[in-house]
């Protein structure tokens, strides 16, 4: 993995902690917890300010404790609501899931909790991602459905053994355990964590997170569900048609799938044959028509293949 910075992520178990020493002593970017469950983070709003003011990246998680989609969507629109809105995060939104509560229940089930969550989260705009350690990930979660979202990894170890380095964005190592860096940080106890994709430059180039759109235009990749916004299909010729084209193109460029496009901005047999690729590429229904999961499917492969 080239890229590489150096976090911790932080709870109101650091209250009062200095950000200034955590600059001095080489942390990068900042995970903040957003909330547990329903429950605001009481340290969130000061530690934001601070993370802010020393231009440090910053990424939320929200501990999750639902047991429901509803639940999840709920805690969800909870975090959107009350401490998300009206600031920009350069990091990914991840849940948390790690509670003993999930041990007893079925992989599937565990899943759909992440999957209502991270859904929610894309419907709005957030660039969604899902922590849990190497053993959870394992054991009580059916991973393979999870793959679209990108993965904060905590395996307290000497190196990282989860299997798909592809989907890893980060990895939490803690510090001391593994003798990789102390466990101290600015004089506490902290959860440390490495960095293994620009995140920064993706959420502000795709206009994630509370940011404008930068750079050249692409398609949205965070659209809210096929049925309040619509689906692009064969015989559609908008602006739409034109931007999923030069999506098509990169990854083709890239060797990811093999079909072009038809040359006109009409969305004909080409670019369903290329649409199709890419859902077969995503493990997803091979309908050849551009929906919600269609698109989180080509920002994920755009992310992972194309510079």
């Amino acid at each position: 993995m080239a890229f590489q910075q150096f976090g911790v992520d932080l709870s109101r178990y650091q209250k009062g902690i200095s950000f200034d020493r955590l600059v001095s002593e080489g942390v990068q970017f900042v995970i903040l917890r957003g909330a547990y469950h329903l429950t605001k983070d009481t340290e969130f709003e000061t530690f934001y300010s601070q993370a802010k003011a020393r231009n440090l990246p910053v990424g939320v998680y929200l501990y999750t404790i639902a047991t429901t989609t509803q639940g999840a969507r709920e805690e969800a629109n909870f975090l959107i609501n009350n401490v998300l809105r009206g600031k920009q995060f350069e990091l990914p939104i991840y849940i948390d899931i790690e509670d003993e509560r999930y041990y007893s229940r079925p992989k599937s089930s565990n899943s759909a909790v992440v999957k209502a969550f991270c859904d929610t989260l894309e419907a709005n705009n957030y660039f969604a991602g899902v922590y849990a350690s190497t053993y959870f990930f394992a054991t009580y979660l059916d991973d393979s459905q999870l793959k679209s979202y990108t993965h904060w990894v905590a395996q307290w170890s000497r190196e990282l053994t989860y299997p798909d380095k592809n989907v890893v964005g980060m990895w939490q190592f803690g510090g001391g355990i593994n003798q990789i860096r102390s466990n101290m940080l600015a004089g506490q106890v902290v959860d440390q964590d490495y960095m293994y994709r620009d995140f920064p430059t993706i959420i502000k180039s795709y206009g994630l997170n509370g940011f404008e759109r930068a750079g050249a235009p692409v398609i949205n990749p965070v659209t809210p569900p096929a049925v309040s916004v619509g689906t692009l299909k064969k015989g559609d010729e908008n602006a739409g048609v034109y931007l999923l084209k030069q999506n098509i193109l990169l990854l083709r460029k890239a060797g990811v799938i093999a079909q072009g496009v038809d040359d006109n901005n009409i969305f004909g047999e080409g670019t369903e044959t290329a649409v199709k690729q890419i859902q077969r590429a995503a493990n997803i229904a091979e309908d050849g028509v551009v929906g919600a999961l269609t698109i989180r499917a080509i920002r994920t492969l755009l992310d992972r293949f194309v510079p």
